[in-house]
């Protein structure tokens, strides 16, 4: 029984392929039926079967590939009835193929490590994957950007802090509480700040996003709008593209060195932690830290 997932160049998709081998003393042999359950990450359960999509590779020998839709653990359970009757189970895990947090990579985490070859790969995976989610937690922000929309709840009428923010598409306001952002701003009626009285996103000597929204109230402009108890809340609507344009290369350094931590950790005795770095990486990230994480609704 086996499986391995790679990727398939003609048809763009990542594929598993499974395997299972039945066998009566030690010989292949057919089973009368052969079906696979397959669950995904969601708990869907899919069903094939021999003589539809299972392929018949020899005596006692069957395969099939199985398109990977969702990342995380996938289980399979093989059934074979019969004179040959047997029933197998296994597990593979897909990983993101478009790792937007993976700030460092595999292939530099085994130069750092000295590892040539490909016996720890998915440990080493898995290292990079817990690393960047570790930066994230330490720093209270993410470093790849996507497009969205993003709501929020301004204390104030003259400004409001915003998750980090790349470019701006557009600004609406809910005035009277109805959760309807009818009040489009003009880029004349407010302004983007990267930190308090900081409006320059190279000002630092490395590319920043906006932290901040500020109200101009210019003649024929707005003020962010009164909140009141029993309306809706999040009377800020932002659309945009939010997160980081690059990576610092301080986060990819420490994302290098916090996976390498990860990595040794499971050749390490039960409860001694292995790790080298843990103020140096503090010290690095320092400039990256949000003091107050806030996150749009």
């Amino acid at each position: 029984m086996s499986s391995t997932v790679f990727w398939s160049n003609a048809a763009g998709n990542e594929l598993a392929t499974l395997t299972n081998t039945w066998a009566v003393d030690g010989s292949p042999e057919d089973p009368s039926a052969v079906s696979l359950v397959v669950t995904d990450p969601t708990g869907t359960q899919t069903t094939y079967t021999y003589g539809g999509t299972i392929t018949r590779v020899s005596d006692g020998v069957y395969t099939l590939d199985v398109e990977c839709t969702t990342d995380g653990l996938w289980s399979y359970v093989w059934i074979g009835t019969g004179t040959a009757a047997d029933v197998e189970a296994g597990t593979w895990t897909v990983m993101p193929s478009a790792p937007r947090n993976f700030y460092c990579s595999v292939e530099q985490l085994k130069s750092r490590l000295g590892i040539t070859d490909t016996a720890d790969d998915f440990e080493l995976q898995l290292a990079v994957q817990a690393a960047g989610a570790e930066v994230e937690r330490m720093t209270g922000r993410f470093f790849w950007n996507e497009t969205g929309v993003r709501t929020y709840r301004n204390h104030s009428i003259y400004d409001m802090e915003i998750d980090d923010l790349v470019t701006i598409t557009e600004l609406a306001t809910d005035q009277d509480g109805d959760g309807i952002y009818e009040t489009v701003w003009t880029s004349s009626q407010y302004q983007l700040e990267v930190t308090e009285h900081e409006y320059n996103q190279t000002a630092k000597g490395e590319w920043w996003p906006y932290t901040k929204i500020q109200a101009l109230g210019v003649p024929g402009g707005n003020y962010l709008p009164y909140v009141w108890a029993w309306s809706h809340q999040d009377r800020v609507q932002v659309t945009g593209t939010f997160g980081w344009l690059t990576v610092p290369v301080m986060v990819r350094q420490s994302a290098l060195m916090i996976a390498a931590d990860f990595f040794k950790q499971k050749d390490a005795p039960v409860g001694l932690a292995l790790s080298e770095y843990g103020p140096q990486i503090a010290a690095m990230l320092s400039r990256y830290v949000r003091p107050r994480v806030k996150v749009g609704i």
